[in-house]
This record gives structure tokens, sequence and C-alpha cells, in this order.
């Protein structure tokens, strides 16, 4: 992560905690962050060098429909006018950082050969929620390398309940039994 990243992140954020919107900036930011990703073209758009900064702003203008806070609106704005846009994405993984540890929370990823149903995603999250006393944010990756089961990311820990992992824990231990 760059520190231009960090240093935008860190003000952005400054700002909702000072105004007591941390949360609405979150799903805003993160809303904008998904219409880029989704519309690759808009990001180009925004980083043409031909196109003036005005111009930007009147098309940025358009497809928000001025549905962001004055907060979020403005920051955009300052990024187009200091020509950090393409910074836009690394500064949201870094808001989202520095929202998280404020809001208690953390992002977690499960791997599954199927999709978690939704009983199965709340029961999963209140149970890593109870372990890590944090609210959890669940991703839900699709892996058939793991033949059934899950592996639960959280941070730097990895919980492995694979029939994979299983079946590789019996083969060292009669690979043991070999040996003796």
């Amino acid at each position: 992560m760059s520190l231009v990243a960090k240093r935008y992140a860190q003000a952005l954020f400054d700002t909702a905690v000072d105004k007591e919107i941390v949360d609405a900036m979150f799903d805003e930011f993160s809303s904008v962050i998904d219409l880029f990703k989704s519309e690759t073209g808009l990001m180009d758009l925004m980083l043409t060098p031909s196109i003036n900064t005005s111009e930007k702003k009147g098309i940025l203008d358009r497809v928000l429909r001025k549905s962001l806070n004055q907060y979020l609106n403005n920051f955009l704005n300052i990024l187009l006018d200091k020509n950090r846009f393409e910074f836009l994405i690394e500064i949201h993984d870094d808001f989202r950082q520095l929202v998280f540890p404020y809001k208690n929370m953390v992002e977690a990823t499960v791997l599954t050969v199927v999709p978690l149903d939704e009983a199965q995603r709340v029961a999963l999250e209140e149970k890593l929620a109870l372990r890590f006393n944090k609210k959890v944010i669940l991703d839900n990756k699709l892996d058939e390398s793991i033949l059934g089961g899950a592996v639960v990311y959280v941070g730097d820990q990895i919980i492995d309940g694979s029939i994979k992992n299983q079946l590789n824990q019996m083969k060292t231990q009669m690979n043991s039994l070999r040996l003796q």
C-alpha cells in the first residue's frame, strides 16, 4: 500500500469519525468502489489525461447522481483536483483497515465446495464472533480442491476443517506408523 493512499484514507476516516458518519461513509464509499470495479471503463475515463478535471467532476456527478454525502463527494473531487484518482481503490482498502478495528469488526473468508446457505452463513458468523469477540463479515468463496468441509481465514489465523486436511493428517499418521 502506498503512503499516498494511507494519508488520504486517514483523512477520510478522521472526517467520518469527526462527523459521526463512519458507517454511512464506509457504505457509500464501498458502493462507489463497487461501481468502479464493475464499470472498468468509468475508471479509465476518470484517468484519461485529455479530459479536464471539471468535465470529470461533471461525469462523476451524473454517474453518482449526487447520492453521496457531501464529505465523500468533496473527497472524490479533491482526488480529481490533485490527480490522485488512480489511488481510489487502494484508498478504500486502507480506509476499510481503519474502519474495521474502530467498529470492532473483522473480515473472514470461508472456503467451501458448495455455497453456504443463509442459515449456515449466519451460524458461522455467530460462532466466529464468539471466538474472536468481534463482529464478523464473512466472504464465502468456492474451492473444489478442499473436497468438503470448510477452511476459514480470519486475519492471520486459519481454521482448517476440510476433508483434504483430514486426509493429509491421516496420511501423515499412517506414514509415521510405518516408520516405527
